[in-house]
């Protein structure tokens, strides 16, 4: 078993990609960060438990995944839980109950976001559209592609990676 401080530290590496779990549950921000925390919260509580038998970050992801499913069911019972498009639709829809300043700033960051999409490669924009944005498992997309699910699977990592580097806030 790693150290606390070993164990923080993958942690905060892992931290963007469980933030970004906890948004496709959420949309909301602020909600995901509060998720994340109380995923890690837990995570630490129970490290423990965690038998190895898949990767941690496998096991982080599940925990947050649990977390964010939670707060979606409070936030349901609260009466506060909205029907929401998914995948690339909830792109194109502003929240019916957002301030305006709200929906600028997501009109502002969708269309951020379909300019950095522009910038990649058509491949490269394909399985990120696919995949991240409607929802497409890689496997599902490699099948109707004729490609290896690995492949696929790299091809998002690199795409993503790129798209994180083009819609990075200006230093």
């Amino acid at each position: 078993m790693q150290s606390t401080h070993q164990i923080g530290e993958v942690l905060l590496g892992l931290e963007p990609r469980m933030r970004a779990v906890a948004l496709r549950f959420t949309r909301d921000r602020e909600a995901a960060r509060d998720v994340v925390q109380s995923a890690y919260e837990k995570a630490l509580r129970h490290r423990d438990q965690f038998a190895g038998r898949a990767r941690f970050s496998t096991w982080l992801h599940r925990i947050v995944a649990n977390e964010a499913l939670m707060w979606l069911r409070t936030e349901t019972r609260r009466g506060r839980g909205r029907h929401e498009p998914t995948g690339a639709a909830c792109l194109d829809l502003p929240d019916p109950g957002e301030s305006p300043y709200q929906s600028l700033r997501h009109t502002e960051e969708r269309d951020r976001l379909h300019r950095g999409l522009a910038e990649l490669a058509p491949d490269d924009r394909q399985v990120v559209v696919a995949c991240h944005l409607e929802g497409l498992s890689y496997e599902d997309f490699a099948r109707s592609k004729g490609q290896h699910p690995a492949a696929v699977k790299s091809r998002a990592f690199r795409a993503r990676r790129r798209l994180a580097a083009v819609l990075a806030p200006d230093p």
